[in-house]
């Protein structure tokens, strides 16, 4: 309760809109795999060959590591990262899902975890008159959570109605003390949605390249080579 012109008038409580958030977006999980990631986990040495690879990877990882030392300063400053490469299985999904681990660990920060895909998804399934939750509803619970990240930016695809919500959820946290976290196979200007999703993008989040290289292909050829080894010494 708080008073007003000399009457109390009730509000509602930071916690219960936080729980709000949380019941909406209750599909938007990290992913079984990286749920216990740390940065520590994004391992260079070994992992990528090339040097422009190793020299990406530990841009990624020092940048990690600083922005969740300095997270309450990004969240004044309203400013994610972007985390984007050509080559699939290069370590963006370990490296975000990662940060987001430890932004609760430190600082029990509200964070959401979704792909794209997912997301616009789970909007569209809120058109049907079966839905227990509104689209409107959804796309508020978006907008509002401290930390949104969202995997595999531009990857989907591009219905008429896409750029709207996107847009809509964009427009709303920019403007906001929230952040949003990206990994994409494509740079911010190569997206494909209209200018006003891709200039949002751009102020929200600091672009950062991440390896060209698949560590995921690496660390499935030292598997192979060490169970053939295991099989012809057996």
């Amino acid at each position: 309760m708080v008073e007003e012109g000399g009457r109390l008038i009730a509000v509602e409580c930071d916690c219960r809109e936080l729980r709000t958030i949380n019941t909406k977006l209750e599909f938007a999980r990290i992913d079984q795999e990286f749920c216990e990631a740390t940065i520590s986990d994004y391992r260079i040495k070994g992992y990528y060959k090339k040097e422009s690879a190793i020299e990406n990877a530990m841009i990624c990882k020092k940048s990690a590591s600083e922005y969740v030392r300095r997270f309450d300063e990004m969240k004044k400053r309203k400013k994610g990262l972007y985390f984007h490469s050509k080559r699939a299985g290069s370590g963006k999904t370990l490296l975000v899902s990662a940060i987001g681990n430890e932004l609760i660990r430190r600082y029990k920060a509200q964070v959401r975890f979704a792909t794209a895909g997912e997301l616009l998804d789970a909007i569209r399934a809120t058109y049907s008159k079966d839905s227990e939750l509104k689209t409107h509803q959804l796309i508020e619970a978006a907008k509002k959570v401290e930390v949104l990240i969202i995997d595999d930016l531009g990857q989907q695809t591009v219905k008429a109605d896409t750029n709207d919500h996107l847009f809509d959820i964009f427009n709303y946290r920019i403007k906001s003390d929230v952040v949003t976290i990206f990994s994409s196979n494509c740079k911010v200007e190569n997206l494909p949605y209209d200018y006003r999703i891709k200039s949002r993008i751009q102020r929200m989040a600091v672009p950062i390249q991440a390896p060209e290289e698949s560590v995921r292909q690496t660390l499935a050829e030292r598997e192979n080579e060490e169970i053939l080894d295991s099989l012809l010494t057996g």
